[in-house]
């Protein structure tokens, strides 16, 4: 069981819990020079505060070679033996050295997760109790018992106080990364968006001027090629305007979908047929698995076809001139599976997790046209169709996104 957490001082926690671990060792040599008794001490000052350094020492090399060490939670359970052991040979109830116990704590604060800092303040606690019984000083006495007890309260007040004050303080960091990421991903989008509506607007605007400018007899050699400029520049910008449209409307549950018995097989191969000049043009072929007589399923066709547009689109826009790309349609279990396969560069594993996210735009895409809704939309209407949508990819082998669509049995007509 993993119980390491994410340091709260990224580079600067080691350090702080170095200085921690020999200031504690400082003050159990300082405060034992207050308590004088010999009863239950079977080493003295020195030489255990000798051992706990030479053991803090060790302790910074170990995990070089004992792997179970690079565990946060293992080396402070193993700071705690050590502590106990330092409390038995010094004099049980009345050592010094029960302030290692502390550090032990402070540092699980900063180092585990909450559950996990109170679970080794118990282990703590029953290590100090073990210590104290053993040792010949024992706990007899009223004032031992008394002093046994106070500092068991001791410890469990530092860890649950330090777990909480900690545990919020992550929260808080983790709040705070959350609203920068989304700031950098709006920031992101607004540049993109600004971009995508200057592009086509100047376009047009320069066709426009130009056939304004135009000489009657050149009108017709000019006019259908700035036309058609025109036309595909305002096909653009109604494909991002309807994309900020559905966002808004997904996002205030307001998509309601017009499902119909559906031969997907069909559908995709429609669908597929619209893209042919874009192939064409790239010199790319289209290889189509939509085996027959598969279940039909109930779904909103507009929206379907936007999802694998959306797919078929990617898959054109990154594969290189000459490439391959799939379009592929399988029984999975319950559910069909519907998959678009390119010979594009690929997505980093880091992105992976991230291309479905609003406004999300990866490295290898900064320069191609989007604005990053693409994929949070297909994913939106996917879901809507209570299917799920995936990729696998690796760097420089291309990419398959899948998406399914359950068939319900009262649905299943072939």
């Amino acid at each position: 069981m993993n119980h390491d957490h994410p340091p709260l001082l990224p580079g600067g926690i080691d350090r702080v819990l170095l200085i921690l671990r020999w200031l504690a060792l400082a003050l159990a040599v300082g405060l034992s020079f207050i308590d004088r008794s010999t009863e239950g001490v079977f080493v003295g000052i020195f030489p255990l505060a000798g051992g706990v350094a030479a053991y803090n020492l060790a302790v910074l090399f170990l995990p070089r070679f004992l792997p179970w060490l690079r565990q946060p939670f293992n080396v402070l359970a193993l700071d705690g033996l050590i502590a106990t052991l330092a409390v038995y040979l010094n004099g049980g109830y009345h050592s010094a050295f029960f302030i290692l116990y502390v550090f032990v704590l402070l540092a699980a604060a900063f180092r585990l997760s909450m559950m996990s800092s109170l679970l080794l303040a118990d282990l703590t606690a029953l290590l100090y109790i073990a210590a104290c019984l053993l040792n010949p000083a024992g706990v007899g006495a009223l004032q031992a018992t008394y002093l046994v007890g106070t500092k068991l309260t001791l410890l469990l007040i530092v860890a649950l106080l330090s777990s909480l004050l900690l545990e919020q303080l992550r929260r808080e960091q983790e709040e705070t990364a959350r609203e920068r990421a989304l700031a950098e991903a709006q920031a992101t989008f607004v540049s993109a968006v600004s971009h995508e509506l200057r592009t086509p607007l100047t376009c047009i605007k320069t066709s426009v001027e130009l056939l304004q400018a135009t000489e009657p007899q050149d009108a017709d050699e000019s006019r259908h090629e700035l036309m058609q400029t025109i036309a595909d520049h305002t096909a653009r910008l109604e494909s991002l305007v309807n994309d900020l449209l559905q966002v808004t409307r997904l996002e205030a549950g307001q998509i309601v979908l017009t499902r119909q018995p559906t031969d997907l097989a069909l559908f995709l191969r429609r669908v597929a047929e619209s893209f042919e000049p874009l192939l064409v043009r790239k010199a790319q072929t289209l290889e189509l698995d939509l085996p027959d007589r598969l279940p039909r399923v109930w779904v909103d066709r507009a929206r379907i076809e936007d999802v694998v547009g959306n797919l078929l689109s990617n898959a054109v826009k990154f594969t290189p001139r000459g490439g391959h790309i799939r379009l592929a349609l399988r029984k999975d279990g319950n559910s069909l599976a519907v998959s678009v396969s390119d010979d594009g560069p690929g997505i980093p594993p880091d992105e992976q997790a991230r291309i479905f996210d609003k406004f999300y735009i990866g490295r290898d895409q900064r320069s191609a046209a989007g604005v990053g809704l693409g994929l949070y939309i297909a994913r939106q209407l996917i879901e809507l169709h209570g299917g799920r949508i995936t990729v696998k990819s690796m760097p420089g082998q291309g990419a398959t996104f899948t998406f399914t669509i359950p068939v319900k049995a009262d649905e299943a007509e072939t």
